[in-house]
């Protein structure tokens, strides 16, 4: 299935977890005690925002552009 970040962005918060999972994981990192997560989901990214201490995950944060995978390399 090819999802637009249109799309992605217009679905509920259980459905855009749902997705996301079925990325494809490009990397981690960790910052202001998160844990960040990279998934590719085909025309564009999101960051999966995890809080390890409360151990769930705090947001999303969908971009396109590829600038902002820098931090994964």
């Amino acid at each position: 299935m090819v999802i637009t970040l249109y799309d992605f962005m217009h679905m509920s918060e259980t459905d855009q977890y749902e997705i996301v999972w079925k990325g494809t994981f490009l990397g981690d990192r960790h910052d202001n005690g998160l844990w960040i997560q990279c998934y590719s989901l085909g025309s564009f990214y999101v960051e999966l925002f995890y809080d390890q201490q409360a151990n769930q995950v705090q947001r999303l944060r969908p971009f396109t552009r590829v600038e902002q995978l820098a931090p994964y390399l």
